[in-house]
């Protein structure tokens, strides 16, 4: 999809580089190895994305289409919900846009997660379209002994507290009694009231979040199996942000349509930041444009 992407933004030459980066970038790489849920994300997120870029003089099936992989996109991971602004604001940028047809993409997605809410419903009592866990990963990074990941603190691969194990025992008893959902409003409350109460560390963890999430948190905070492959990650990593950077700087001057993927990959990354940056996957939504954007500037260079 990624070729197709940049096929249709740029052109075929950007289109082919963009493939091959793609193809040789470790994290993918790593990941094409596992049947896990990063994988199929990435690809119905590529997917949307490129059904909404070329949505424009289609007919109605190709909008009831997309809404159909958007709401599959979401069940994937609710963070794609973030499709529904970025919507709305390509509409108000460009208003020749068909606003009825793009009520089309919502209502159909919709109509995909309208199973899942419903069987939520009857498990939870209370309306929760796809998941409950919103609550406890928002306050993973916003409270007293927050780190900006899910670890407090890392010894080694098998010695570690997770943020969630620094509370009192107590309360950790007190919330194995309680439903998912009060769970996850206690958790919620739990961080408002951090905020609330300490504004000042709030935004230095934003900074430090901000950081971790566009580079790499350090290894006292952090662990995961994508640590396997970070020194040889590093440095490639590191000329794909600075490539990509700046391939959005002369590309957002010139395409309307990087708009919607700039948008999405924004809130994408903001909602990771506000809450906790956790796994290097969660970046992987993100890179995957940056690689576009990077192939697109070694076009221009040549």
């Amino acid at each position: 999809m990624i070729f197709k992407t940049s096929e249709y933004v740029f052109d075929k030459k950007t289109a082919k580089t963009a493939e091959f980066l793609t193809g040789i970038y470790p994290p993918f790489l790593y990941y094409c190895t596992k049947i896990v849920p990063t994988t199929f994300f990435l690809f119905f997120l590529s997917l949307v994305i490129f059904l909404i870029l070329t949505a424009k003089g289609k007919n109605l099936l190709h909008y009831s289409i997309t809404g159909i992989v958007l709401g599959l996109t979401i069940l994937c991971d609710p963070i794609a919900m973030v499709i529904y602004p970025a919507i709305l604001i390509i509409f108000l940028v460009n208003k020749s846009i068909n606003f009825f047809r793009m009520l089309l993409i919502v209502f159909f997605s919709l109509v995909v997660l309208l199973p899942w809410t419903i069987r939520n419903y009857n498990v939870h009592k209370a309306i929760v379209p796809v998941t409950t866990q919103f609550g406890v990963n928002f306050w993973i990074g916003n409270n007293p002994n927050a780190t900006g990941t899910d670890y407090f603190l890392v010894i080694d691969k098998d010695r570690y507290t997770l943020i969630t194990q620094t509370l009192n025992k107590d309360i950790q008893d007190s919330l194995t009694k309680i439903s998912e959902v009060e769970r996850s409003n206690f958790y919620f409350k739990q961080a408002i009231d951090f905020i609330k109460k300490k504004p000042s560390i709030f935004a230095i963890l934003l900074i430090k979040k901000f950081y971790y999430y566009f580079w790499f948190a350090p290894t006292n905070i952090y662990i995961s199996p994508d640590d396997r492959y970070r020194r040889f990650y590093i440095p490639i990593y590191l000329v794909v942000l600075v490539c990509g950077i700046l391939g959005i700087i002369i590309a957002i001057n010139q395409k309307c349509e990087v708009l919607l993927i700039l948008t999405v990959q924004l809130f994408i990354s903001a909602i990771y930041i506000f809450s906790h940056v956790g796994l290097l996957r969660y970046r992987m939504p993100v890179e995957l444009y940056l690689l576009m954007f990077s192939a697109f500037f070694i076009k221009r260079l040549r």
